[in-house]
């Protein structure tokens, strides 16, 4: 039992990064694809004097994938905006605590939404709507904002399970409570010390005969 239980976590590990992969993958490709069609637009419109119809539909579309999408990453890695001046100062047991309820309640609250957003993209597909300038169907668009707040909540319950069940305090399915400051930390201690010896080294050459 507890063998087949491990093979599941191990594999849904596998699909998580191989998520992250994609949403990276895609993310990226899609802001370089918005500013080549910003640039070719505003080329268009003052060198040609005929702007593209398509490019502002078209990048407001890619805005909105970029922000239901990444909103993902960005749990995943605990990079949204959050008051942490409490959960920074107090003890671990009640930290966690914090975080527990916190990841939990975010993720009930993503479900949700997943199922609203769902709901009207089926609407739209039954009324047949359609975009102004593509003529795209709107529950496209839809579905994929969707899929990016299941996303979203997939990573805070991952989140509020690991909290659950581990010693370590989670801020984000992927990063542990002191992680990212220790990191910044020590790459700002290392570029204080390496300036520190530049200096050293320039005064030594200065004073030398």
């Amino acid at each position: 039992m507890k063998e087949s239980i491990n093979k599941g976590i191990l594999k849904f590990e596998k699909i998580n990064q191989a998520i992250l992969k994609l949403e990276d993958f895609l993310l990226g490709y899609i802001i370089v694809f918005m500013a080549i069609l910003l640039v070719l637009n505003v080329f268009f419109r003052s060198v040609l004097n005929n702007s593209l119809s398509f490019a502002e539909e078209l990048g407001g579309f890619l805005m909105v994938v970029v922000t239901f999408w990444g909103i993902s990453t960005a749990a995943r890695f605990s990079k949204h905006i959050n008051m942490n001046a409490i959960v920074d100062n107090v003890p671990k047991k009640i930290r966690k605590a914090m975080l527990v309820i916190i990841s939990g309640f975010t993720s009930v609250v993503m479900f949700y939404m997943t199922s609203v957003f769902v709901r009207y993209a089926m609407d739209n597909m039954k009324v047949g709507r359609i975009s102004t300038a593509l003529e795209l169907p709107m529950w496209i668009l839809q579905s994929i904002v969707a899929v990016g707040v299941f996303l979203t909540a997939v990573q805070y319950l991952i989140c509020f399970i690991r909290n659950l069940t581990t010693s370590d305090v989670y801020l984000g399915s992927e990063v542990k409570a002191g992680e990212g400051l220790e990191l910044i930390y020590e790459a700002e201690f290392k570029e204080f010390v390496s300036e520190e010896m530049k200096a050293e080294r320039k005064e030594e050459e200065a004073d030398a005969p």
